[in-house]
C-alpha cells in the first residue's frame, strides 16, 4: 500500500469484536510503520471532524463553497471500521457538515450496512428513463471504504478515509447481491475511494475477485488512478477482472491531481495488467481545460496508445462544479480564456447543476478534438462520453459511433468484455 502518514488513526471500537477485521488493520498499520491509534465510538464524530481540519469553520450548507477553499496539507485521517448489517443496531447520524467527507463520516460512524456497501443507478433500461438529465448505462456500484489520500483540487475527500474492514462479511453480501441481479454483469468497485492504493494489506480485490469467480457470467471492476498494481499481478481468480485506469493529461495532473501518479505511470500500470491478462479499460477523467489544453490532450493519447490497448476509452469534462466553487478550487485564470469566458457567462440555469460550470457548446467541442485524436491513433478503439447531457451527445452525433441506447463504455453494468469489437 502507498506510504502514509495520516495525522490521527481513530478505530471504531466495534472493529474489535471482529478478529478478522483486527488481524486486517494490523497489516495495515504495519505498513505505515506502526504509528498509534485511538479508540472511538460514534459520540466521538465531531472530534474526529475537527481533527480532520473539516470542523467549526465548515459548519452549515449557507455556502456551497467547494476544497478550492480548504486546501488538504497532507495524508488524510484514517477512520477503521466495520459494516453494521442489522439496522435495528445503527444509530441516527447527525449530518450537519458542509464537506460530504464529514457527513459521510458521520453515516458510516452511527452504523451503515447495504445502503453504503451499493450505490444506485436504475438507468440500465433507457426506455425508462426518456427525460434522463444525463447518459449512464447505470447499475449497482461496489463500496467498502471512502475518502481518498490524492488530494486532487477538484474533490473533497481528501480529509478523512473510513476503511470497512469486516470484509468477509461484505463479500457475503455481494454474493447474494450478483445472485439477486443477475441481469447486471459488471460492477465497478470502488468509487466512494482508490481502493488499490490499500492493497495488498487491505484484501478486498483478492476477496472480491474469489466472489466473481463463482459467478456465471458477471465481472468486477476495478476503478482507480493508482500504479500501485503490483497485487493484482499475481492475483488468484483474476480472469472475472477487468482494470479501468482514469488519466489525466500530464500538467492538468501535475497541477490538480498533487497526491497521484503521473500520467506516465498510470500507462505503465494500465500496460502492466494489459500483460497480465486483464481486459483494461482508459478514460480521461476528468478534463479540465487549461491553457494548451488542446496540445497537451494530443500528447496524453498518443503516450496512452504508444504503451497500452484499452478495449474503450471514456471521456468526462469535470462538471457537478457551478462557477463559484470551480473558480475557488481550480482557477477560471487557469483555463483556456475563450471555454472559461463561455463557462462565467452561461446561464446557471440552462446549464443545470450536473453539468456546470461549462455550457454544452463548450464541453462538446472539448470532446470533439479528444473523439478526433483517438480516431487518428487508434481508430478502432470505441469512445463513450461519461454522464453526459442528451444534448451533448445530439452535438456529437456525426463523431461518436454508438448512440445513448448503444452505450459500450467502461464502467456500465451491461459492458462485459469483448462486447464491442
Amino acid at each position: 500500500m502507498y506510504w502514509l502518514n495520516p495525522p490521527a488513526i481513530f478505530v471504531h471500537k466495534r472493529v474489535f469484536r471482529n478478529a478478522k477485521a483486527v488481524e486486517r488493520m494490523e497489516r495495515m498499520l504495519s505498513a505505515m510503520g506502526d504509528p498509534p491509534i485511538e479508540e472511538v465510538e460514534t459520540a466521538d464524530t465531531e472530534m474526529i471532524v475537527e481533527r480532520a481540519g473539516i470542523g467549526a469553520s465548515c459548519r452549515a450548507w449557507a455556502d456551497d463553497l467547494m476544497n478550492g477553499f480548504l486546501k488538504p496539507q497532507g495524508d488524510p485521517v484514517i477512520v477503521f471500521n466495520t459494516f453494521v448489517w442489522d439496522e435495528s443496531q445503527r444509530e441516527a447520524p447527525d449530518r450537519k457538515y458542509k464537506y460530504n467527507i464529514a457527513n459521510r463520516l458521520a453515516w458510516t460512524m452511527a452504523g451503515a450496512g447495504e445502503d453504503f456497501a451499493y450505490s444506485r443507478r436504475e438507468v440500465m433500461d433507457a426506455d425508462r428513463h426518456p427525460d434522463r438529465e444525463y447518459v449512464c448505462q447505470g447499475g449497482w456500484g461496489l463500496h467498502s471504504l471512502n475518502g481518498c489520500v490524492h488530494r486532487c483540487s477538484y474533490c473533497d475527500e481528501a480529509f478523512i478515509v473510513t476503511l470497512m474492514l469486516d470484509l468477509e462479511d461484505f463479500a457475503g453480501h455481494v454474493r447474494q447481491t450478483l445472485a439477486a441481479r443477475p441481469n447486471q454483469k459488471l460492477f465497478r468497485y470502488d468509487m466512494y475511494s482508490d481502493s488499490i492504493c490499500f492493497e495488498p494489506e487491505y484484501g478486498a480485490s483478492q476477496i472480491l475477485a474469489d466472489v466473481f469467480a463463482g459467478s456465471k457470467d458477471q465481472y468486477l471492476l476495478f476503478y482507480t488512478k493508482s500504479n500501485n498494481v503490483d497485487h493484482l499481478l499475481e492475483l488468484k481468480n483474476r480472469e472475472r477482472c477487468v482494470f479501468y485506469m482514469t488519466l489525466t493529461a500530464e500538467r492538468a495532473a501535475r497541477e490538480f491531481e498533487p497526491g497521484a501518479p503521473s500520467l506516465d505511470q498510470r500507462i505503465r500500470a494500465l500496460r502492466r495488467c494489459q500483460d497480465a491478462g486483464y481486459t483494461v479499460r482508459a478514460g480521461f477523467s476528468p478534463i479540465i481545460p487549461i491553457r494548451g489544453w488542446r496540445e497537451d490532450a494530443t500528447a496524453a493519447i498518443e503516450k496512452l496508445f504508444a504503451g497500452a490497448a484499452p478495449e474503450t476509452v471514456r471521456l468526462w469534462v469535470l462538471s457537478m462544479t457551478p462557477v463559484p466553487n470551480f473558480d475557488g478550487a481550480l482557477g477560471f485564470e487557469r483555463m483556456d480564456p475563450r471555454l472559461a469566458d463561455m463557462a462565467i457567462r452561461a446561464d446557471p440555469a440552462k446549464v443545470g447543476l450536473w453539468n456546470a460550470p461549462f455550457p454544452a457548446e463548450a464541453r462538446a467541442e472539448i470532446y470533439e478534438h479528444y473523439i478526433n485524436e483517438i480516431a487518428r491513433v487508434s481508430p478502432r478503439t470505441p469512445v463513450s462520453l461519461c454522464s453526459e447531457s442528451p444534448d451533448a451527445w445530439q452535438r456529437l452525433a456525426g463523431k461518436l459511433k454508438m448512440n445513448p441506447d448503444n452505450l459500450f463504455c467502461c464502467c456500465g453494468g451491461l459492458s462485459v468484455p469483448g462486447l464491442r469489437r
